[in-house]
């Protein structure tokens, strides 16, 4: 029996003591009236008026305490279960809470594999230095926003609070009053944890992180099996040393850095508007209701200009297509095509695509703001893994408030629409998806895969796989990525996009957002554009078994800086045997059937 559970029946039983001491007592002298040898006093004199008053005082107490109790009720078992959950305060307590550290330090806690279980490429494990058992981690920066960091000073984070927090194999099953009411007799051993065994891959994670670092690009990259939600990459830089974190000196640079921001996951916790890699959902979106490919608009010169609007909507550089054809609007990354198709669509039927594809669909964009992350996303009984690994919720709006012109953009990956790196990279599995489905996110190994949703049906998955094939054959991906899968003997489809965003501009020698004083003398924030690069694609062709989303922060077009990223991330995955040229499975088998920042919401540069 543990001091907490003990602590706990000590407080309960002196809490019913105290209740129905006092109840008794109020109980035998309600009636009693105070014993006075004064002689006819007034009734508010002396003894009785002490009697009432303590009466009164008494109630009070209990009161309080029940009170007391009650949120001593609340907190042990409705706001962190067993019965019941507050989602907010559990994600605190499962990602913040350092209470049990000192008991978590007294025994070792398991290693952490990646997919192939190789003592040798651990992403976490211990080693001994100087008489002392040291927590190592082999990938350092390249894999700490994920695998995370442990100690006295910081606490846990990431999968380090995941794996300190693994059910034993015995207790898995156990209910949970069996677990509260079970007994040992022995004293605390130190012993080892359970290991914790990713689907990630320890070269292909390293690979990701040296490409983004290499020049020095701020963004993100996660790697995907679309078949069965396996994650193989989650990357994000800049990023940090795990070693850093207990040195106080380190930490208050890294945590003060608001330039870089090092800390910041942003393939998981950070908004990006899409760009055209968006323009995959609006077309699969058309496709599903049946909108023919061949339907006539028009892209010209001046722009096109949505019904109740007087602003228009141009492609990059002035780029005029004529009339053309879906496929062709899709390999060229035409905005005015895509802005047509998705008012086309309506915005009800954006939203429903928008749901089936994971995103967060609100009515009013004051709503889509600060909504915070998906709970439950992930495919695992682990729920505090789940928990420090929730992402953003990626957003889409639709009311009746939003005018077409909102739409339109929204329909080409700006205005009021807001994803994450994981949220696209997901978009381009569903393509990659033999039936269309969206897999849930699964990254502990062994797991059977699971389905969140169908964004789209068989039919259009196979026809929008084709038009992303297209834009690696003869598109806007037909240079450098095109060629280098080529060499490779990789088939692959894929979707180019350049977003525009509004940023606060930082000082170098502070490291402070600038400020300035508008003409009513407030205060603001200094801002300037900045012009994302986003990649999204799947590899190969047939039987796709990898799927991507590569972006760079200010990184300019998608095809001259994302997606030579991805391509050379392919050819490494396929040298690590994790991709099959002609397609065939190359890891597990499918699965069985079943505040943000502010945009530039005028912005349309999304080639």
């Amino acid at each position: 029996m543990n001091f907490p559970f003990i602590a706990t029946l000590v407080f309960i039983g002196g809490i019913v003591f105290l209740l129905l001491s006092m109840f008794l007592s109020t109980w035998r002298f309600s009636r009693k009236p105070a014993p006075s040898d004064t002689g006819d006093l007034p009734d508010d004199f002396g003894p009785r008026l002490t009697s009432n008053r303590l009466r009164y005082v008494r109630w009070a107490f209990a009161v309080l305490v029940i009170a007391a109790f009650g949120f001593h009720v609340y907190w042990g078992l409705f706001a962190a279960g067993p019965i019941s959950e507050n989602k907010d305060f559990a994600h605190l307590k499962n990602t913040r809470d350092q209470r049990n550290r000192r008991d978590a330090e007294a025994n070792l806690r398991g290693w952490i594999f990646d997919r192939h279980k190789d003592y040798r490429r651990c992403l976490a494990k211990y080693r001994y230095l100087n008489g002392k058992i040291l927590r190592d981690y082999p990938l350092g920066a390249a894999a700490s926003h994920l695998i995370g960091y442990s100690g006295l000073a910081r606490g846990d984070a990431e999968m380090e609070r995941a794996v300190v927090h693994q059910p034993p194999p015995k207790e898995a099953e156990q209910s949970w009053w069996q677990k509260w009411f079970s007994f040992e007799s022995d004293e605390p051993k130190v012993e080892a944890g359970r290991d914790l065994q990713l689907t990630l891959d320890y070269d292909l994670q390293k690979a990701a992180f040296e490409q983004l670092n290499a020049k020095g690009h701020k963004g993100a990259v996660v790697m995907v099996n679309p078949q069965t939600g396996e994650v193989l990459v989650i990357a994000s830089n800049p990023s940090f040393d795990p070693d850093d974190i207990n040195n106080d000196v380190k930490w208050n640079e890294i945590s003060r850095d608001l330039k870089n921001r090092p800390l910041l996951n942003r393939a998981l916790n950070e908004y990006y508007p899409p760009g055209s890699t968006l323009k995959t959902l609006t077309a699969a979106a058309a496709l599903d209701v049946r909108i023919s490919e061949n339907k006539p608009f028009v892209c010209q010169g001046g722009g096109w200009t949505p019904p109740g609007s007087g602003r228009p909507i141009q492609d990059d550089e002035g780029h005029v297509h004529g009339s053309i054809s879906l496929e062709e609007a899709y390999v060229k990354s035409c905005n005015q095509y895509f802005a047509q198709l998705g008012v086309e669509v309506e915005r009800q039927r954006m939203g429903e695509a928008a749901a089936r594809f994971g995103l967060r669909v609100f009515a009013n964009p004051a709503d889509s703001i600060g909504t915070g992350a998906t709970r439950g996303l992930w495919n695992t009984e682990n729920k505090i893994l789940s928990d420090v690994l929730a992402p953003l919720n990626s957003t889409f709006v639709n009311g009746n408030k939003i005018t077409k012109y909102d739409l339109a953009l929204e329909s080409i990956g700006q205005g009021y629409v807001q994803l994450t790196p994981f949220q696209m990279a997901f978009v381009a599995a569903a393509a990659a998806n033999n039936q269309g489905n969206v897999m849930r996110p699964l990254i502990e190994m062994g797991r059977p895969p699971a389905i969140l949703s169908q964004a789209m049906t068989a039919e259009t998955a196979k026809r929008v796989r084709e038009l992303m094939g297209g834009v690696v054959e003869r598109g806007t991906a037909a240079g450098v990525f095109g060629s280098t899968v080529k060499q490779a003997g990789l088939t692959a489809g894929g979707k180019t996009g350049t977003a525009q965003r509004e940023v606060p501009v930082i000082d170098p020698k502070t490291g402070q957002p600038v400020t300035y004083k508008d003409s009513r003398g407030k205060e603001r924030t200094k801002r300037e554009n900045r012009i994302d690069s986003w990649f999204i694609g799947f590899a190969p062709l047939n039987n796709p078994q990898i799927a991507f989303a590569v972006m760079v922060e200010g990184g300019g077009y998608g095809s001259k800086i994302a997606a030579p990223i991805a391509a050379n991330l392919l050819v490494k995955a396929k040298e690590l045997g994790l991709l099959k040229a002609d397609g065939t499975v190359a890891t597990t088998a499918s699965p069985a059937a079943s505040a943000p920042p502010r945009v530039n919401r005028t912005a349309t540069r999304t080639r």
